[in-house]
């Protein structure tokens, strides 16, 4: 009881804790994916608004040339169209239309110039325009570094088909430092910044640099700067090996995170992959001072150390209580296994306590062992130990064996003695029957004047019910004649007896009245084993063996192996059909 009174404390103080913990730490992280999920919507969308229309913009300019509404070897009408495509499109840099040999017409915005060279001697461009002739439809291609520019344009690829010939293909580029303008118009976040990467090691956008800081240094090698050579520590240490999965977001798949400790700071990242708008994938996110989810989470873990002392503290209190009134519980638990044993006499009546409660339960145990100890004269235990285990007392249907035994001539011999030697007398008896009856497992249904009903295969349910009564036959046989020699050194009578046995449909359990239930069996197999035992009678007149033993073919046919001899098919009274008799013999 005192363990049970702690660990509903603990329980209680527990699921308060919990509670409280978990929706402290739910709004946390709520608050936490909802601030990433933001940034990161706004980072990606950004980026994904800046660049789709220049892919639009290609197909759909591709699409007219292939519908023969643009004339590329018009050069001046193609060139009217590339215009006018740019001018809706202010974040394309550069529009061009490229030959099969190299030949490139295009436009360019900052300069308003019209471009006109040839790149057939570029081994570079030879192999882009190859692979295009292979593609079906468009791409974005690797970050290059143009010098003309002095800057690192980003090219969507579409090439173009008229009657399934390539004539050639269109170029839509945006400058890298159009991106890190778009993204650094975009509000900062209070302690974080954004970025965007190329690939793993290289960085296309930081927030806060501007283009002429962005393009320093960059080259026909080097398109953007690659991850260690940039200024910002914390940016620059996004890949450590140092680094956490971040546990408070780890079951969401918007995007991905992790911790790390830059400089003995924490900082937490955030970040998703974007495929598909070059050769590698862009990685956009941000990184997010750990201060104000810190601070948070030690305001919970100080809540959570309160409530584990207030828990240690109540635990103590309650197994101090408990232990106080655990003694006359365990008395009263270990009573009423006692009971449960059906074992009466050796249950003691329990003490009166200082606590009404169990005082009260005590008063009313002791009345209940009174009442059970005279329940257990008149209700068989080895019945309602069978109950107890099958829990089943329905009505149903069954193939049960019927044993029926009787003392023959016991009337006469019974008109010669006294009340007190007649009760003695069959007490014994049904001591000795009974107990061969219970030693295989059957169940004594009543007494009748001298005689016993029995039955086996219910209310537990046994494979071998007809061996185990003839078992039991067998038994009562064999403890008979061990007493008959008893007897006869006493100087008293023998008692001869007959055995009836038969196996067959019965219907078994709880019949009577409402006030008074028998868990007993009916049908017509009672009556046939019944009569087995009578026709005994007629069978050994002279009562030659101790004990005469009746089987039916029946029984004899549900246990094999079981030492019958056949009498014969007899006439049995009440019964049209003859039924066939054995003997048992062993």
């Amino acid at each position: 009881m005192a363990v049970s009174f702690g660990t509903l404390v603990v329980i209680t103080v527990v699921i308060v804790l919990g509670i409280s913990l978990i929706s402290g730490l739910t709004n946390t992280r709520d608050l936490l994916v909802d601030k990433a999920s933001a940034a990161m919507s706004a980072t990606q969308n950004d980026f994904i608004e800046l660049l789709n229309p220049a892919a639009y913009e290609a197909v759909y300019l591709a699409e007219l040339i292939n519908a023969d509404r643009v004339d590329v070897n018009n050069r001046q009408q193609l060139i009217d169209f590339l215009l006018g495509a740019i001018s809706g499109t202010p974040q394309v840099n550069t529009l061009a239309f490229v030959t099969p040999d190299l030949q490139v017409t295009g436009v360019h915005r900052q300069s308003k110039e019209i471009l006109s060279f040839d790149e057939s001697k570029d081994p570079v461009a030879q192999t882009s325009i190859a692979d295009l002739a292979t593609r079906s439809k468009g791409s974005w291609g690797p970050l290059v570094y143009v010098p003309t520019l002095r800057q690192t344009v980003l090219n969507f690829r579409e090439p173009v088909f008229k009657d399934g010939k390539f004539i050639g293909a269109l170029i839509a580029s945006i400058t890298v430092s159009t991106v890190n303008t778009r993204m650094n118009a975009a509000p900062a976040l209070k302690n974080s910044k954004r970025f965007i990467l190329y690939g793993d090691d290289r960085v296309m956008m930081e927030q806060g640099v501007t283009a002429s800081q962005a393009t320093m240094g960059l080259n026909i090698t080097e398109a953007v700067p690659k991850l260690d050579e940039i200024e910002d520590p914390v940016l620059r240490a996004i890949w450590s090996d140092k680094a956490k999965k971040l546990k408070l977001l780890a079951d969401q798949t918007a995007f991905n995170s992790h911790y790390l400790e830059v400089n003995g700071q924490g900082y937490i990242y955030v970040y998703k992959e974007i495929t598909g708008y070059a050769d590698k994938p862009f990685t956009v996110g941000y990184w997010l001072l750990n201060d104000e989810v810190s601070t948070e989470m030690r305001r919970l873990l100080i809540a959570g150390l309160a409530g584990l002392g207030i828990m240690l503290l109540s635990t103590v209190v309650a197994i101090v209580i408990g232990r106080k009134i655990s003694r006359p519980v365990l008395a009263l638990s270990k009573a009423s296994r006692q009971i449960s044993k059906l074992d009466f006499n050796a249950v003691n009546a329990l003490p009166a306590s200082r606590f009404t409660e169990v005082n009260e339960a005590n008063n009313a145990y002791n009345s209940m062992l009174r009442g059970l100890s005279w329940f257990e004269t008149y209700v068989p235990k080895t019945l309602v130990h069978k109950l107890m285990e099958s829990g089943e007392a329905r009505l149903e249907q069954r193939v049960i064996t019927v044993m029926f035994t009787d003392i023959a001539g016991f009337t006469p011999q019974a008109e010669s003695m006294k009340t007190n030697e007649v009760a003695d007398f069959l007490n014994h008896h049904f001591e000795l029957v009974t107990a061969c009856i219970e030693a295989e497992g059957g169940t004594v249904d009543k007494f009748i004047g001298d005689a016993v009903m029995a039955f086996w295969g219910a209310p537990e349910r046994q494979d071998d019910h007809a061996a185990r009564a003839c078992r039991a036959a067998t038994a009562i046989r064999k403890t008979i004649m061990a007493d008959n020699e008893k007897r006869r050194n006493a100087g008293l009578r023998e008692v001869h007896m007959r055995i009836g046995i038969h196996t067959g449909p019965l219907v078994v359990g709880n019949i009577g009245s409402a006030g008074r239930l028998n868990y007993t069996v009916v049908g017509d197999t009672v009556n046939i084993a019944q009569r087995m035992e009578q026709y005994g009678k007629t069978l050994s007149p002279d009562q030659a063996d101790e004990v005469f033993i009746l089987l039916t073919d029946a029984t004899v046919d549900a246990s094999p192996g079981i030492g019958a001899i056949k009498i014969g098919a007899y006439q049995l009274k009440g019964r049209q059909d003859p039924v066939t008799i054995y003997q048992l013999v062993d």
